[in-house]
């Protein structure tokens, strides 16, 4: 097998807006006030039996299933590559650039940065093609504690466990490696006015100062996972003091388990969700009511905050018509190693039921990935979580979506 990988930065040259957070705050209905940190997409290209698996991990929010689409036509016409083995995959970045995302709420479409975020997809796969070296896979996991956990019953973990892959060069050089974690990257202000990459590349940058290369930080299932049970302050130093603990953490791992590497498959399975909203809004209604009693008895910033996600996410199910969509998992089994995929933001306890239900030595999980479909949350959940009510996804549809996953497995 082969495998190199390749930073590119993502910053824009001129005036841009925040992403992330809709239109509730000014700092999402300005333009940016500068550029705290620069943001970057990993490439990665991990060549299996003359099948290129292309991963293109980038600090943005989320990427659009057409756009995901139109690149991955564009790259598979010109160097004759299996569209399904081609990984959008975004960090979830909450403060990242607005200007690629052609139908967000607040902002300006920049089609120049667009066409440049394009040009640099397919300049990032030359250039890893260019850089492939004969390479073997390892893993290792552990846990990420102290840090992160259930942001809907705080005390709680959510899915803490990291895994390390790292892909070795013939002089034991690490040339390509994944992170996958399952925590929103969130740690700064909804009112931060700088563009900046947040936790998933604060801890990539310390990771690759111990591996020895930029790690792609893939986000698994991360729906009801973040930093808020354990903030200390919402300010860039909590930023550092969060992503110091959870680097050192990830870097006690020992990455020594090798994986043997055949490509067997790739598939995508699709399931259908279809019904309509109106039997369910006298429920929404009565949910809207107790979450605006919240906000009236809001004490602070944070509890405020809290109660206006809460109301946005039941307007939003409150302002359907009908639900009529489908949810796709494109699944990669290379015999140790089996990759996982979802376009919506899984709960914890989805991620780590597909993990145990692989029969791969190593199960990968990708959330925001090829597309965004938003909160597909465990059925536990419907019964505190504004996130679970005001979903697109009924129980019944969760479980069905991981029916077809893990039948797939």
């Amino acid at each position: 097998m082969k495998a190199s990988s390749v930073r590119i930065c993502l910053t824009p040259e001129k005036e841009f807006y925040l992403i992330g957070y809709g239109n509730r705050y000014e700092s999402r209905r300005q333009p940016a006030k500068g550029v705290h940190d620069d943001i970057y997409a990993i490439c990665s290209l991990i060549e299996v039996d003359n099948q290129q698996l292309y991963i293109f991990n980038a600090d943005y929010i989320e990427f659009e299933e057409a756009s995901c689409n139109e690149i991955k036509a564009m790259l598979a016409q010109k160097y004759q590559l299996n569209p399904d083995l081609i990984f959008f995959s975004a960090t979830h970045d909450h403060h990242s650039v607005m200007s690629y995302h052609k139908h967000w709420s607040t902002g300006i479409f920049d089609q120049q940065y667009y066409d440049s975020f394009v040009e640099k997809v397919e300049a990032g796969y030359l250039q890893c093609v260019k850089e492939l070296q004969e390479s073997e896979a390892y893993y290792g996991s552990g846990q990420c504690l102290g840090y992160y956990g259930s942001r809907i019953y705080y005390g709680e973990e959510a899915d803490n466990e990291v895994i390390l892959v790292e892909f070795r060069n013939a002089e034991q050089k690490t040339v390509a490696a994944l992170c996958n974690w399952a925590t929103h990257s969130t740690v700064l202000d909804p009112e931060n006015d700088l563009l900046t990459a947040d936790l998933a590349g604060a801890v990539r940058n310390k990771l690759a100062a111990g591996i020895g290369v930029y790690p792609a930080m893939i986000v698994g299932a991360a729906g009801d996972c973040s930093n808020r049970a354990y903030r200390q302050g919402t300010d860039y130093d909590e930023l550092e003091r969060c992503a110091q603990g959870c680097a050192q953490q990830i870097l006690k791992i020992e990455v020594n388990q090798k994986l043997d590497l055949h490509f067997e498959s790739c598939s995508t399975v699709t399931y259908h969700v279809q019904y309509k909203i109106n039997d369910e809004r006298e429920y929404l209604n009565a949910y809207r009511e107790k979450y605006s009693l919240q906000l009236a008895a809001a004490q602070d910033a944070q509890a405020r905050k809290l109660a206006l996600d809460n109301i946005a996410q039941i307007d939003r199910k409150l302002q359907m018509q009908d639900v009529d969509l489908t949810l796709y998992s494109t699944i990669v089994k290379c015999k140790d190693l089996e990759i996982v995929s979802s376009p919506g933001e899984l709960g914890s306890e989805l991620g780590i039921s597909i993990k145990r239900q692989s029969p791969a030595k190593c199960c990968l999980i990708f959330g925001y990935t090829n597309g965004y479909y938003s909160y597909i949350l465990q059925p536990r959940l419907y019964q505190d979580s504004a996130r679970a009510i005001g979903s697109k996804y009924r129980k019944e549809d969760v479980l069905g979506y991981m029916n077809v996953i893990e039948a797939n497995l």
